[in-house]
């Protein structure tokens, strides 16, 4: 195992390691840590949430993965978000957002292989069958898990949530991973319109990453990856280029792994995959899993699996769970 990965292990299991740490400290704080402004990306653990976007205390929203909204997630220490963007057209009638599978290339059946059957006869319920006719109106970008039937938020509206955070937090660097069912000159227009265009960051495949102290004196503090159609705008970048994730699916804790499932073995960045596949998500298994012993013992498991600590650890119900409060203390070491 290399050096740094193996501080990394004996990090996460003790306090601290002396020798373990390189380089010199800025005098600012980077996402909440001095020591992490030395570090480059890949080594800074971004506490994140899964279908961030889905809050079961913002309306509309049915079989939630978050209590919260991104505005609170913000506040509260998350500095990932792994969204997934839909084409909708809002039925003023029924009060809903429709899914413009047309628009998406989609189909009941892709639908049903994706969310399974029991959230589809749920949605069918909300919304009439779903797919039986093709969707009258307009198509906006929206944020969706799969289904807009099931709860919707306007891309735009969110974007600006981000805006306004990081105008306000200009010490803070930010990773967004897109699910994309929409092409990319959709998600530039909205980001543009957001603002946010002057913040997003562009790396250079097979180059090291960035500090984050350089990406803060930068003004590049927005990191932006597309699952699917990443690569123009250059900024847009290709996901699993730069990510290698954890398996999907999970049901018991038992099952989580450490096994590659998406990437290479030399993306630079890992990311933990750390929730209960369950219909509907279930709080109290985010819980057990979520706890501080637990996560540590995760993130120390793969660490030495995969040869490299992770970036990104994202889960659902993130209030839960400890993955802020881990992830602070582990950026605090050097």
């Amino acid at each position: 195992m290399p050096v740094r990965a193996l501080c990394t292990v004996l990090a996460i299991l003790t306090a601290s390691v002396a020798g373990c740490g390189s380089g010199e400290s800025n005098a600012k704080s980077c996402n909440g840590s001095k020591a992490a402004c030395d570090k480059p990306l890949n080594e800074v653990v971004f506490p994140a949430t899964h279908n961030s976007f889905a809050a079961s205390d913002e309306p509309g929203w049915r079989f939630a993965d978050q209590r919260y909204g991104i505005a609170r997630q913000l506040e509260d220490g998350i500095r990932g978000f792994l969204i997934d963007v839909h084409f909708g057209v809002r039925d003023s009638a029924k009060g809903i957002v429709r899914t413009d599978l047309r628009a998406e290339g989609a189909d009941r059946n892709k639908v049903a292989q994706a969310i399974g059957p029991e959230a589809l006869h749920a949605a069918d319920r909300i919304a009439g069958r779903i797919g039986a006719h093709p969707v009258q109106g307009t198509s906006t970008p929206y944020l969706c898990h799969t289904l807009c039937e099931l709860g919707a938020e306007p891309l735009d509206q969110e974007l600006d949530v981000i805006k306004r955070f990081m105008d306000k937090h200009r010490n803070q660097v930010l990773i967004v991973i897109v699910e994309d069912y929409v092409p990319p000159a959709t998600v530039e227009r909205a980001f543009e319109h957001a603002g946010l265009l002057p913040q997003v960051a562009t790396f250079k495949p097979g180059a090291t990453l960035p500090t984050l102290g350089t990406l803060i004196n930068r003004g590049h503090r927005l990191v932006v990856f597309a699952e699917e159609k990443g690569g123009v705008p250059t900024w847009y970048m290709p996901a699993f280029t730069y990510i290698q994730d954890t398996p999907l699916g999970a049901r018991r804790p038992s099952q989580l792994s450490c096994s590659l499932y998406r990437g290479n073995p030399d993306s630079p960045i890992l990311m933990l995959n750390h929730w209960l596949a369950l219909f509907p998500p279930v709080r109290a298994a985010e819980r057990v899993i979520g706890t501080a012993p637990a996560l540590r013992r995760r993130i120390a498991e793969c660490t030495r699996e995969r040869g490299r600590g992770p970036g990104i650890v994202a889960v659902d119900f993130y209030e839960q769970t400890a993955v802020v409060r881990v992830a602070h203390t582990l950026n605090a070491q050097r």
